[in-house]
């Protein structure tokens, strides 16, 4: 009964948020949706692009589960509802799960439902756990892994493997668990099990990595961007600007993990200053654990996956960091102890100095604390639904001109779009989106994101685009105001753009030759 009342925020969301208005807001989910829809009809491809290229940067996993939705509902956007509630499904496994961890790494029965309410009801978790992302569905395999692995024998070693070998078919970055759990289990002196462990994950890995090696497309930086992770790194990080990555990055990742106890609704500077330090005191609770001798096996995971993280070429934003979640919660409420302990000490204290300044320490801790648990309730329960409603606007004004694509241009015309994956959906026309490199923004090269679009009609007829679809809400995902009002600016001063139809925030221009 408990673990029910912990899935209602979630599932009230998801429910009613079943039509997915904010669907293809940060470009992975529709690319999810249609390798799913691909994987349907018994192929696995990107059906949007020109190329239609086979799909060699998702691993298969988490669109097969997707391709249940087409199966039983294949026509889009009617599908959206049985997507949210595949989703949805997750998360609540997802739940399930950490409980189970929880309670048998010896933490109590009661920290094991304070945590699991913490992470049922967290704002990130139900947003990304009842919409398309590999994030959460990846999560309940890592903890499925270690749960296998606290059992002591071969044959749950083996099956560990087979569930790491799972994890790393839904989300690449699970090859940290063919490195992290090996050396725990050497350390331990366990190599057998360490052998079986790798042995039975590894065929997994070569597997993908042989297809995808075989079914690679050659082509240009846009579809090594929507191809090849490893090329699209190679691209945007090198011994040229490591040094900033790594600083960016380690600013990031401790934005990204603090943000999921203090949700990140207004980004000013003091703001993520505390919420960094929230990131720090959820890693030194972590610690903490670990010397207890508690969830060693997921912090050695969580190790090598910030170690990834950091020389990424995107910055660990919370939406990469959330499959360390439940561990990271774990460490913030170890934290949150270790520092209850410290103040008793001080309000026993004979010194009347020291029990003030321990009253002092105190309240700022339950200000902090206090103030992240409501700012998250507020994220939960009021934020996401208007941020649904913004997103439910854009989508009207999209859809508007989608039906005029449909109607106006020929099915051979392919157009350059910011959300091409809703525009494929939605239109049946086939197109990509301009990625901007990140090494751009890594370097704060303004210059080389506005040139970017600035050149854009060559950019578009050198892939073979005829048309460029263009909203005022677009390039949220990769710049500020200043630059997208500059890019619009050079679209709409561009000689070879002729606007043919706008609506709302939305504008086609057809790219006319030299």
């Amino acid at each position: 009964m408990i673990f029910l009342v912990l899935l209602v925020p979630s599932a009230h969301y998801a429910w009613s948020e079943r039509r997915m208005p904010d669907f293809g807001y940060l470009h992975d989910d529709g690319l999810f949706f249609i390798s799913a829809k691909s994987l349907a009809s018994g192929a696995f491809r990107i059906e949007s692009l020109p190329e239609q290229s086979a799909q060699t940067k998702f691993p298969p996993l988490y669109p097969l589960y997707l391709s249940l939705a087409w199966r039983i509902n294949p026509h889009f956007p009617e599908n959206l509802p049985v997507a949210a509630l595949l989703s949805w499904i997750v998360l609540a496994a997802c739940a399930a799960l950490a409980w189970t961890l929880y309670y048998h790494s010896k933490m109590g029965e009661v920290r094991a439902w304070i945590l699991t309410a913490l992470l049922a009801a967290n704002p990130y978790v139900i947003l990304f756990g009842t919409r398309m992302f590999s994030e959460i569905f990846f999560t309940c395999l890592v903890l499925a892994t270690f749960l296998l692995l606290r059992r002591g024998n071969l044959k749950f070693a083996a099956l560990a493997g087979l569930m790491a070998g799972l994890a790393y078919l839904s989300r690449t970055a699970g090859v940290a668990l063919l490195v992290s759990v090996p050396l725990v289990l050497l350390w331990k002196r366990e190599s057998r099990r360490a052998a079986v462990f790798a042995g039975t994950m590894l065929p997994f890995v070569l597997a993908w990595s042989l297809w995808t090696r075989a079914h690679m497309a050659s082509g240009d930086q846009t579809l090594i961007y929507y191809t090849d992770y490893v090329r699209y790194q190679f691209l945007n990080v090198g011994f040229d600007n490591l040094g900033i990555v790594l600083w960016k990055n380690i600013d990031q990742v401790l934005y990204g993990i603090g943000s999921l106890a203090l949700p990140k609704v207004f980004d000013i500077l003091p703001l993520k200053i505390l919420t960094q330090v929230i990131g720090i005191a959820m890693i030194a609770g972590t610690i903490r654990l670990v010397r207890r001798g508690v969830m060693l096996q997921y912090a050695a995971f969580a190790l090598v996956s910030i170690g990834m993280l950091l020389v990424w070429h995107f910055p660990p934003t919370e939406r990469f960091v959330l499959p360390l979640f439940p561990l990271l919660i774990a460490g913030l409420l170890e934290e949150l102890q270790h520092l209850a302990k410290l103040l008793r000490a001080g309000f026993a204290h004979r010194d009347a100095s020291q029990r003030v300044m321990a009253g002092i320490f105190a309240a700022i801790a339950v200000a902090i604390f206090g103030g992240a648990l409501v700012v998250q309730g507020y994220v939960t329960f009021a934020f996401l639904d208007a941020s649904a409603r913004e997103k439910e606007s854009k989508l009207h004004d999209l859809r508007a001109a989608y039906t005029w694509i449909e109607a106006n241009l020929p099915p051979s015309a392919n157009v350059l779009s910011y959300d091409d994956p809703l525009l494929y959906l939605y239109t049946g026309r086939l197109g990509n989106y301009l990625p901007l490199l990140p090494r751009w923004w890594y370097a704060e090269d303004h210059a080389s994101i506005v040139s970017a679009y600035r050149n854009i009609a060559d950019y578009s007829r050198s892939r073979n685009l005829s048309y460029v679809l263009f909203t005022t809400q677009d390039l949220s995902r990769e710049t500020g105001e200043e630059d997208r009002q500059a890019i619009e600016k050079s679209l709409q001063e561009n000689p070879r753009l002729k606007p043919v139809y706008r609506t709302g925030i939305a504008t086609i221009y057809r790219v006319t030759a030299p």
